[in-house]
């Protein structure tokens, strides 16, 4: 059984771990594994940390197993942290650097932003990244913003495929992350239906 429920910096070193075990799995043979050793170095969850004292307008939930990982899948520990997403206003990445200040249409409401998904590969294919993702979209919903952008490595197929289904789509816009070994970032946006009016009705 997994539980959804919002992060807390007392969840940080669970969430640093996921990162950079996600990483390692999802970016193999995209990022040098001695970059991403550096990018995602452990540090008790200082970074996360971090974030929730630098920026008050992100938000994170976290997806908890309370049950072993399902039949076919296999998890160091039983129960834990097996998955996260981070969102909130826009961000602008693209001229800024880091950290990113917020683009106009984010700091107006208009447009949102998921920071990040990842699972921990033992629980790829068990739903768990949809659920995180259907509650982001929920949320944002609610929030009164009318879409959502992200920005996913153009080299990762399995993620863009992932996206797609959740009914995204490349908007046009890229950049290149020189501290990652010169790997582009695609951006995709999706609009959001107002709370109570699903597609198609």
């Amino acid at each position: 059984m997994v539980v959804i429920r919002s992060a807390s910096t007392a969840d940080a070193a669970q969430i640093a771990a996921v990162m950079r075990d996600s990483w390692f799995a999802a970016y193999d043979g995209i990022i040098a594994p001695a970059v991403i050793d550096r990018a995602t170095a452990p540090d008790g969850g200082a970074r996360i940390r971090q974030s929730f004292r630098t920026r008050p307008w992100q938000r994170m939930i976290a997806a908890v197993a309370r049950s072993p990982a399902p039949a076919g899948h296999t998890a160091g520990d039983a129960a834990g942290i097996i998955g996260y997403a981070s969102f909130g206003p826009e961000r602008d990445v693209l001229d800024m650097p880091w950290p990113h200040p917020l683009t106009t249409a984010g700091s107006d409401g208009q447009v949102a932003e998921l920071y990040a998904l990842y699972v921990h590969p033992s629980w790829w294919s068990t739903g768990t990244g949809r659920a995180l993702m259907d509650l982001v979209l929920a949320k944002v919903r609610t929030a009164g913003y009318a879409c959502i952008t992200l920005w996913v490595l153009e080299a990762n197929a399995r993620a863009r495929r992932f996206y797609q289904r959740a009914g995204f789509a490349p908007d046009g816009a890229r950049h290149v992350l020189d501290d990652l070994g010169g790997v582009t970032e695609i951006r995709y946006r999706r609009t959001l239906n107002p709370p109570g009016i699903t597609r198609g009705s």
